[in-house]
């Protein structure tokens, strides 16, 4: 069984394999339940100063070590408890982008399916086009509001422990790298997709 810490740096370790890095690692404990909740904000190389013209498609992931995950990870005999991953995707649309809700959203979603095509192609064949919400975000003006960019955000949920059915510490890291290496070229497909110029706005990601 894997500790909470294992799992972080195993997860840090794949995300600085595939050239991305964190903006925020926020590590909260809820008082009522005990969970310990991790948030990484994970983005590729970019320029500065970010602005709603050049802001790359980043990833948000997510989890919560629950108590009946620490009892596991110090040997208790207790049947397992899901741990769930929670990968949530962001790619902003400049107000430039002359196109319609259903255009933004296909646009996404063909991002998303041609990177599991090329990790997962038995499952890509298979899979449900994700959900996609749209975002629209607003600035205030003299007169009246003025839509300053639309961002398209859409979430998927994966159980480590499906994933990692050996529970062999030493196949964790390739797991979690092979998660993020699938991580990565979703957001370089949505930055060819989305970012003015493709990925010209920052440097390229191999995730391979």
């Amino acid at each position: 069984m894997i500790t909470y810490d294992d799992l972080v740096a195993g997860l840090e370790d794949a995300w600085l394999a595939v050239g991305l890095h964190e903006h925020a690692f926020i590590e909260s404990v809820v008082p009522a339940t005990q969970d310990r909740v991790c948030k990484i904000e994970l983005f590729p190389e970019h320029e500065e100063p970010l602005s709603s013209e050049n802001f790359p498609p980043f990833l948000e992931l997510n989890f919560t070590w629950s108590p009946a995950h620490q009892l596991l990870a110090e040997g208790r005999n207790l049947p397992t408890e899901p741990l769930d991953l929670q990968w949530t995707y962001t790619a902003t649309a400049s107000v430039g982008q002359e196109r319609s809700d259903t255009e933004l959203v296909r646009m996404f979603q063909r991002a998303v399916a041609n990177a599991f095509q090329r990790f997962y192609p038995a499952e890509a064949a298979e899979m449900e086009p994700v959900m996609v919400e749209v975002r629209r975000v607003y600035q205030g003006g003299p007169e009246r509001l003025r839509l300053e960019h639309t961002q398209l955000v859409s979430s998927t949920v994966s159980d480590l422990f499906e994933m990692w059915p050996d529970r062999d510490p030493q196949t964790l890291r390739e797991v979690l790298r092979i998660e993020m290496q699938l991580a990565s070229a979703i957001i370089a497909n949505l930055a060819d997709a989305f970012t003015p110029r493709g990925r010209g706005g920052y440097r390229a990601v191999d995730a391979a």
